[in-house]
């Protein structure tokens, strides 16, 4: 342990953290921010910190974490983001009492299936990385609650989601993902649901989670929505930019709760007068689509403050409205 303690002080030393370090004390650290350091490697001596419960390692230039972090068993916050890490090591899976896993914005191709033994995780981001598969023993986190996979190489994405029943955040962002597993219908309790860039044609399972309250479905070649969103009435915010749709669902109009509604960069050519049913409506944008005019049942959306409408067809505007901020720059309205 001696030998441990000293080489951990000579790391510290030469990297100019005795600042942050003390090194008399290695016993009774429990936090440790290691942040913006410009460090490069992490020793396997970092195991002398046995009572360290957070350790914060984030925007550095750290290519690897070594095996003996499997020794700091009391750590239950763990933040990596923003470094050169290739491999997520498999001693990670002896961190029993992890709660939080960072490793957002590195280089990872791959997820290890050790990683699902960490039974307790409630927080896994793994964000901007170089994934292409996700193991099927992910569905083991059982008490996970926040998951973020955005910015990887995924085409698909397996039955995880199994028994994930707490999941209240879920972002698949910006990968090839074309469909969406059957075992997506299990997350009684997703709140957010971030589909954004993919190439998904079939959305109509999401109709199952009835707790959703956001929606992003921006940027996946839509030519129609197949949902019924009469089965979504908690949705607060739907964002279905940059597809191609030439109209809403009128099953949208049914969504008493939403209070953002964003549908710019399509086609669309008219919006229903039913649209006075979103009571709660406070911004909506529907700017660069083909729209000539609104419905009058719009000024009764008392709710409503801001709207966008630029870089649609010369388009009749109701006088009625009671807006904040009406956005219809570099075009000629009435």
């Amino acid at each position: 342990m001696q030998d441990e303690i000293n080489d951990f002080i000579k790391w510290v030393k030469s990297n100019n953290l005795e600042n942050i370090i003390c090194i008399d004390e290695l016993d009774k650290i429990s936090l440790l921010d290691l942040s913006k350091q410009k460090i490069k490697t992490i020793p396997n001596s970092i195991c002398v910190l046995k009572n360290l419960t957070v350790l914060k390692l984030s925007n550095n230039r750290i290519k690897k974490l070594p095996s003996s972090i499997r020794k700091l068993t009391n750590l239950k916050n763990l933040q990596c983001e923003n470094n050169l890490i290739e491999e997520i090591p498999k001693a990670i899976g002896k961190l029993s009492n992890l709660l939080i896993l960072n490793l957002n914005g590195n280089r990872i191709k791959k997820v290890p299936k050790e990683l699902c033994s960490l039974s307790n995780l409630s927080r896994l981001t793994l964000a901007a990385n170089r994934i292409k598969i996700i193991p099927k023993e992910l569905d083991k986190l059982e008490k996970l609650l926040y998951l973020s996979l955005d910015t990887n190489e995924l085409k698909k994405v397996g039955n995880i989601f199994s028994n994930m029943k707490e999941l209240y955040y879920l972002d698949l962002s910006f990968n090839k993902i074309s469909f969406l597993p059957e075992s997506i219908t299990n997350l009684k309790e997703l709140k957010t649901l971030l589909l954004e860039e993919n190439q998904i044609e079939n959305l109509k399972i999401i109709e199952n989670l009835s707790s959703i309250t956001k929606l992003n479905i921006t940027d996946n070649n839509l030519n129609s929505l197949d949902i019924d969103f009469a089965k979504l009435k908690k949705l607060e915010v739907l964002i279905v930019d940059n597809n191609n749709l030439t109209e809403l669902p009128k099953s949208i109009y049914s969504l008493d709760n939403l209070i953002i509604l964003s549908a710019s960069s399509n086609s669309i050519n008219s919006i229903s007068k039913q649209i006075n049913n979103l009571i709660k409506l406070e911004e909506l944008d529907l700017e660069d689509n083909k729209i000539d005019k609104l419905p009058k049942s719009i000024c009764e959306l008392k709710n409503l403050k801001t709207l966008y409408l630029k870089y649609n067809n010369k388009i009749e505007i109701p006088k009625n409205l009671a807006l904040t901020y009406l956005d219809i720059l570099g075009e000629n309205h009435e």
